[in-house]
Order: structure tokens, then C-alpha cells, then sequence
């Protein structure tokens, strides 16, 4: 098993991705863990270095099917797998645009799904 630098607690937050996953800026969710001092993640890349789930691959796909496609923001609900256990987050992803035909990173939000079937 590979090492993460964030634990599945500090997943929840935003990250914005430059195309091959790099992690351009990170701000940890308030609330997500008390006292937490993150380690700088900016640099990593948020696939192989950051990301503390086994199916980050799966999840590497959602984004890039996201990134071919022509929406500008989209949300899902995902299951980050730890220890073969699924725990269900809620990913919001937004394209950010250098101009109307590039696209220079995307942002995503992980948080907690919500427990009750309703919005989150």
C-alpha cells in the first residue's frame, strides 16, 4: 500500500488540479479535524502522492471524463475506499478557463455526503 500525505479525514476540502493532477492549491474543509496542521500538498500530485483512497484510479477517471467533456461544474457522489471499506463523499468540480478554449486546472471539493438522502 502506497503513503498519502493527508489522511482520510483531511481529504475533505478544496484542491485545484492542473491537467496532470498536480496540485496547484489546497485549503482543508473547516471542521474537518480540529487542529490539524495539513502538510503542504502544493506540488504533489494529487493521484499518486495525496489522494489517501485505494480506488484513486476510478476516481482519476471521473475527473477526466469530467475534464474531455464541455460542462463547466458538476457534482457526484463518490465512494473513497480505505481499508476495503466504502466511505461515500460528495465531489463538486468546477473548470477553471484561461480563455474560452483552454482549460488550465480544475477545482474539487470533497465533502461529506450527506447521511440522510437529501442535499448535501
Amino acid at each position: 500500500m502506497r503513503a498519502a500525505l493527508l489522511t482520510a479525514q483531511e481529504l475533505f476540502g478544496l484542491f485545484e488540479l492542473d491537467a496532470s493532477g498536480t496540485v496547484l492549491y489546497y485549503r482543508i474543509e473547516p471542521g474537518a479535524k480540529p487542529g490539524l496542521n495539513s502538510p503542504n500538498t502544493a506540488g504533489h500530485n494529487f493521484y499518486d502522492e495525496v489522494a489517501p483512497f485505494e480506488n484513486v484510479e476510478e476516481f482519476r477517471q471521473c475527473v477526466t471524463q469530467f475534464t474531455r467533456g464541455g460542462s463547466l461544474a458538476d457534482s457526484f457522489n463518490f465512494d473513497c475506499r480505505y481499508d476495503g471499506f466504502a466511505h461515500p463523499v460528495k465531489v463538486l468540480i468546477a473548470r477553471l478557463r484561461k480563455d474560452h478554449r483552454n482549460s488550465n486546472s480544475v477545482l474539487v471539493h470533497f465533502r461529506r455526503a450527506s447521511q440522510n438522502g437529501g442535499p448535501s
